[in-house]
């Protein structure tokens, strides 16, 4: 069973899989940081399978993979008007401002990936000298996908990738 964390940072609830993992191997073992975002509806919880999975297949030992999820904006913990996270029509509620909500809640997710990547380190491992990541990651499902592709694109550090998925149901 892969480890599951809870801390707080920047006012968010995050849950990182992998730490106790990484936290067994040598000090200096170079790590990778992989966001994982919800989709619009969800909640972090819903990234919990991907995460346990991409952690479960840690196999190089060169470099271990830790997975971070957390609530998008007006989602799970963060929710504060559930009208603005539906559709203009056809759901069981109706959004006339769907469009400028769904682009601020995206924005916002991406530029709060960008916000803990500044300072998640502090938080994981403590004061240290230089940075453990390797390689920063963010992936994420339908609402999610849109803001792991722009957190990728308008991220300023040399080793980002992104992976974005749209799913219909």
């Amino acid at each position: 069973m892969i480890s599951h964390t809870t801390i707080q940072v920047i006012g968010l609830v995050l849950t990182v899989y992998g730490l106790e993992e990484y936290k067994a191997l040598c000090s200096d073992t170079p790590v990778s940081i992989l966001f994982a975002l919800h989709g619009r509806l969800g909640n972090q919880s819903k990234m919990k399978p991907l995460s346990e999975a991409l952690c479960s297949i840690n196999p190089n030992k060169n470099r271990h993979l830790i997975v971070i999820t957390f609530d998008s904006p007006n989602h799970g913990s963060r929710l504060i008007n559930e009208t603005a996270n539906y559709a203009w029509k056809g759901e069981r509620i109706e959004n006339p401002n769907h469009a400028v909500d769904m682009w601020s809640m995206v924005y916002s997710t991406a530029n709060t990936v960008s916000e803990l990547i500044d300072v998640i380190e502090h938080y994981l491992f403590g004061p240290h000298n230089k940075s453990r990541v390797e390689i920063w990651g963010v992936a994420g499902f339908s609402m999610g996908g849109h803001a792991a592709y722009i957190a990728g694109a308008n991220g300023n550090y040399k080793q980002i990738f992104s992976l974005s998925l749209s799913l219909s149901l």
